[in-house]
């Protein structure tokens, strides 16, 4: 791999053909497709021609797109793209689990997750679990990116970034409703116009259900999320295209969710029937947002943006823990477990004497997130070479407070009991983070060849403040600097080969222990585009890491007293091929889209390490290991047929089996598992659309997770129909 890369970066710069004035844009924000063109949306890639040539991995999903399934679950829209994997868990995409390269998946930890360019995650530095994810309805466009495409993005993008961009406030004034219903309800209403200098866009939505499972007593366990957005842009008077642009949104979930499977006898029976033990589990947050930025254009090549933002979240998420006696219930789970544990789970029994009472569990956390992010974007010629030069900084600030609480509960009648008295503290602490990160990137655009050079330089200072037995503070800090290089040549106007190295990081956390390294890798890449006579991209990449880090969570079989612990794992390898293929095909008044992607991934240790981290297993990793949850091979399929105001579009997932975990003993196999997602629309006016979805058509019962506790499914058929109506 590397020879091939070494040999492209020598080979490339030597060829020089044409001009590329065709595809350079002197304001990056020009390209927006959808028919939205409005300079204050942040972009991080723009367009999917922008996509083309961009000098590393990128992938562009527009509002187009987008429309074609009008997925409520972001994790289905990502599926499409290769190099993504995606750890299902609740069948809804309430806490979508997202890994880029091979980089674990689990709470999305080892992403930089963002909405219009600012870090959307409740804490990103000192919690950088994603239990808030943006709902689908406010995402116009997506851009995923990885390799050192990724490299101005952090703190965590050891596999890449993705960004969420908003509806625009530009655009004629209109007012949009759409209604579904079925399987779950969902309600949109939004309304964009403006007035003089003044534009808005204001949306709210609402989403509920029944939960994808049910109780033994049949009790009703559902959900509902509420997310409204109001966003504003006024251009100042004058010139120098100046404007003040301010985003607010407020968001809240009440879901009855649980972390407990089931047997796999039980999930052969019924996969969808939750135990006893899980009837009071319910995770509820809420979290309000609010942006306020500063652009101004001075010169015909000089853009700045100045972005304030703070965000802050509360969650409570009350679930089943463990038992009383401390017994291993994750083995009683498990092929060959203890039937009485689980009869007592199932509440097919009462608990006998205190050492059989449940612990029911509250974690209860406040988060914010603020800071001030500004960046300069200037176009500029020097003799044969063109620049587009990003320079930016960023002041954050974030923090996480826990308070964690347990109270017994026995089992009575197949319904628990609560026990006064038995109420303790389990978990009092606040982690805060400051750091400053610095970056600057340069595309350099000669001939027919785009070079990207970039690096970012941050400067993270933490603290853990423990109040649970005495007082305890821990600080540290580090600086890290995260250098890229990609490049682009364009052999045809459609045609280009691409390249690229860069350094991949995650911090480490608040209060760990000196031993703990970050973790760091070395990122290699090299693959083609072409978008003539049919769309194909094929790209190979390759990840060295010089250690690999996992982080303790609950959601991973922890324990509450070691959430958030962080673990060395040593050396490791991660390399593989993301490929997609798509191409429509006319004739007369039908069309026909075919879209297919493969992604083909290795992900093991290459060194012996002893785990004492049970999202990779206890016990001894030995080399060549896997890392869990993550599919070695991962097929998606898209076909459709559209006639006239008609369309029906069919989407193929194919998933092989996965490791729960790395060390071999007591390991088990995720199978590999299909599912195919159907949907119909038909355009019946200008500005109205009916539409019918149909996921998991087959009623594919299929296991996503073993983790925390038992065998969990994937989404049963759901049925969803509705319609879209602009006025």
């Amino acid at each position: 791999m590397r020879p091939v890369i070494a040999c492209l970066l020598i080979l490339l710069p030597s060829a020089f053909a044409q001009n590329l004035e065709s595809k350079v844009s002197t304001n990056p924000q020009e390209e927006v497709s959808g028919g939205e063109e409005d300079p204050n949306t942040i972009y991080v890639i723009g367009s999917k021609e922008k996509a083309f040539y961009a000098p590393g991995s990128a992938h562009f999903i527009d509002k187009k797109e987008l429309e074609v399934f009008n997925y409520t679950d972001v994790t289905r829209v990502l599926d499409k793209v290769p190099g993504v994997y995606i750890q299902e868990e609740d069948g809804l995409g309430l806490r979508p689990n997202i890994g880029l390269r091979g980089a674990h998946p689990h709470r999305s930890k080892k992403v930089t997750l963002m909405e219009d360019g600012i870090l959307i995650g409740p804490a990103p530095y000192s919690a950088p679990a994603a239990y808030y994810f943006p709902a689908t309805s406010r995402v116009n466009n997506l851009e995923v990116f990885k390799g050192p495409s990724s490299t101005q993005y952090g703190p965590n993008s050891i596999g890449g970034a993705i960004n969420m961009v908003t509806s625009s406030v530009s655009g004629k004034k209109e007012t949009e409703v759409e209604i579904s219903s079925g399987s779950f309800t969902n309600l949109l209403i939004s309304n964009r116009g403006q007035s003089d200098n003044l534009s808005w866009f204001i949306q709210a939505g609402r989403k509920q259900g029944d939960l994808l499972k049910e109780l033994p007593n049949g009790e009703e366990i559902g959900f509902e999320q509420n997310d409204a957005m109001i966003k504003f842009s006024y251009n100042l008077p004058g010139g120098h295209s100046q404007s003040i642009n301010t985003k607010i949104s407020i968001a809240s979930e009440v879901s009855d969710e649980t972390y407990l499977g089931v047997t796999p006898t039980d999930f052969n029976r019924d996969a969808f029937k939750r135990y006893a033990a899980s009837a009071d589990d319910t995770m509820e947050w809420d979290r309000i947002g609010a942006t306020l930025s500063y652009n101004l254009s001075p010169l015909k090549w000089l853009q700045l943006s100045n972005t304030f933002y703070h965000h802050q979240m509360n969650r409570n998420w009350t679930k089943f823990n463990e038992l009383a006696s401390g017994a291993d219930f994750r083995s009683a789970l498990g092929e060959r477990g203890e039937q009485s544990l689980v009869d007592l789970l199932r509440g097919s029994r009462d608990s006998l004497n205190s050492n059989e009472n449940l612990i029911i569990g509250t974690n209860d956390r406040k988060y914010y997130s603020q800071g001030i992010q500004t960046k300069a974007h200037l176009s500029l010629e020097t003799g044969s070479l063109y620049h587009e030069l990003d320079i930016g900084l960023r002041l954050h600030r974030d923090q996480v407070q826990r308070n964690h609480s347990e109270i017994q509960a026995s089992m009575t009648g197949g319904e628990l009991s609560y026990l006064e008295g038995t109420n303790i503290l389990t978990n009092r602490n606040e982690d805060t983070s400051n750091a400053l990160a610095v970056f600057a990137e340069d595309e350099i655009i000669t001939g027919n060849l785009s070079t990207k050079i970039g690096a970012r330089v941050e400067h993270v200072k933490t603290k853990r403040n423990t109040r649970v037995l005495g007082q305890e503070l821990i600080e540290n800090s580090d600086t890290i600097f995260v250098p890229g290089v990609g490049v682009n040549y364009s052999v045809t106007d459609s045609f280009v080969l691409l390249a690229g190295i860069n350094k991949g990081f995650t911090l480490v956390g608040p209060g760990q222990s000196n031993a703990i390294e970050p973790e760091e890798a070395t990122n290699y890449e090299v693959g083609f585009r072409l978008k003539a006579p049919l769309s194909l991209e094929a790209v190979a990449f390759y990840s060295d890491y010089r250690n690999i880090k996992g982080t303790c969570s609950f959601s991973a079989g922890c324990s509450d007293a070691e959430i958030d612990r962080e673990f060395n794992g040593g050396r490791a390898e991660i390399y593989g091929l993301e490929s997609m293929a798509s191409h429509t095909f006319d004739a007369g008044s039908f069309s026909f889209p075919v879209r297919l992607g493969y992604t083909f991934t290795v992900a093991r240790f290459k060194e012996e390490n002893s785990s004492d981290n049970p999202e990779w297993g206890l016990g001894l990793i030995q080399v060549n290991d896997p890392m869990p949850y993550v599919p070695q091979n991962q097929i998606t399929f898209g076909s459709g047929v559209h006639y006239k105001k008609f369309a029906m579009d069919l989407n193929f997932l194919w998933k092989g089996q996965m490791a729960d975990q790395a060390v071999a003993l007591n390991r088990s196999l995720i199978p590999s598992y299909g599912v195919i997602d159907t949907a119909f629309s038909y355009q019946y006016s200008r500005k109205g659309k009916a539409f019918l979805r149909v996921n998991n058509i087959l009623n594919n019962t299929y296991l996503v997770s073993l983790r925390p506790f038992g065998a969990r499914p994937g989404a049963p058929r759901t049925i969803v129909a509705g319609f879209n109506q602009r006025f």
